[in-house]
This record gives C-alpha cells, sequence and structure tokens, in this order.
C-alpha cells in the first residue's frame, strides 16, 4: 500500500512541478513484463480469498519470494535508471527479512491495533495471515529480524503498516518520477551562443 501511495504522490508532485507523463515513455526499462509478472504473483497473493493461518514455505509464501526474486532481477537490468538502486535496496530489504520468517512479512499486534487494521487477522491473531497485504502476525520476540517487518505506521485516511525497505522503495519512486518527468525546460538542449562574425 504504501508504494502504491508513495507512486501516485510521486506523479502528482513530478506533474506539478512541469514534469510530462508522456516523458517516462522515453526511459529506456529493459524487461519490463519481469516487473508485470512480479507483481501480479504479489496480487495473486495479497488478494486471495480467505488467507487464514500462514504455514512458512507454503505455495503463497513461495509466489511472494518470487515476485520479490523477479523485481530484484529487473532492478539488476535496469540499474542505471534514476531511483532504481533505492528501490532494489528496499526490495533486498524485504526479500531478507521474508525469508528470515519463513516467506511472509512480520507484524506485531501492536503494530496492528496502532495501524487499525487488526480486524484483518484472524482469531487467534498470533501466526495469522493479514488479509489484503503479505504480513504474519507475531510478537517481536518470535519474528526474526523484526526491525526490518512492518514496524512503521500510516494513520487515516489510508492506514497501513510498513517496512524500512518499503522507505527506500518510496524514495526510490520518488526519484525515478522527478527525474523521468523532469521538467518540459531541463529536456530542452541549451542553446549554443553565437558566435560573433570575425570583422
Amino acid at each position: 500500500m504504501i508504494l502504491l501511495v508513495a507512486l501516485v504522490l510521486a506523479m502528482i508532485t513530478a506533474w506539478a512541478r512541469g514534469g510530462r507523463l508522456g516523458a517516462l515513455a522515453q526511459v529506456d526499462l529493459r524487461v519490463g513484463w519481469l516487473a508485470l509478472l512480479g507483481f501480479a504473483l504479489q496480487f495473486v497473493v495479497i488478494y486471495e480469498r480467505e488467507p487464514t493461518m500462514a504455514k512458512p514455505w507454503s505455495p503463497q509464501a513461495l509466489l511472494l519470494m518470487g515476485s520479490y526474486g523477479l523485481l530484484c532481477v529487473f532492478a539488476a537490468l535496469n540499474w542505471r535508471c534514476p531511483g532504481i538502486p533505492l528501490m532494489a535496496a528496499g526490495m533486498a530489504l524485504n526479500l531478507l527479512v521474508m525469508a528470515a520468517n519463513g516467506g511472509f512479512m512480520p507484524v506485531t499486534p501492536e503494530t496492528l491495533e496502532a495501524a487499525g487494521l487488526a480486524n484483518l487477522a484472524s482469531s487467534p491473531m498470533i501466526g495469522a495471515r493479514v488479509a489484503m497485504s503479505k504480513d504474519i502476525v507475531l510478537t517481536r520476540e518470535a519474528a526474526h529480524l523484526w526491525w526490518l517487518g512492518d514496524l512503521f505506521v500510516l494513520g487515516p485516511p489510508v492506514r497501513t503498516a510498513f517496512s524500512p525497505g518499503d522507505l527506500f522503495l518510496a524514495a526510490g519512486a520518488f526519484w525515478f518520477f522527478h527525474r523521468s518527468m523532469r521538467p518540459v525546460d531541463a529536456q530542452k538542449a541549451p542553446e549554443q551562443p553565437k558566435r560573433r562574425p570575425r570583422e
């Protein structure tokens, strides 16, 4: 969710600064289908009908890990594009903590409560999947690398929990759109000073 919010805000603010959506077509992104496939796999898992208890390394967990793997490959092949290194760092951090917790992103019951999302986890809460997310509810003591999990909270109207890796992803998205949707004046080649004719 936080990445979607970052993408929308990045595009709006870049446009407000004089950027053009049409300029995105000029960005040379390689194997874009890998990114689309990665996001599609996440969509399948996140929006499955009735997520209940999370089983480590279940098919859903493997799909999530695979999706991040595809996104990391896409980032590696587009390393020179603006913002991509930051986004790759965020994906690597998320992939690391998810791999340490059976393929899901850990979130504590306290964080869910603070975000107003406790109703999205089944009862008993510990060990449950959080609906419409990649999260599993774990206590801080039970979660591996808990400090890389979803521990930050964004309140209304968005209401979401997010990880340090998500912050890197959001920063990379801002950089990408603000550099790619650059102001029209910045895209014009600087005019060369006219030479005076020799006398």
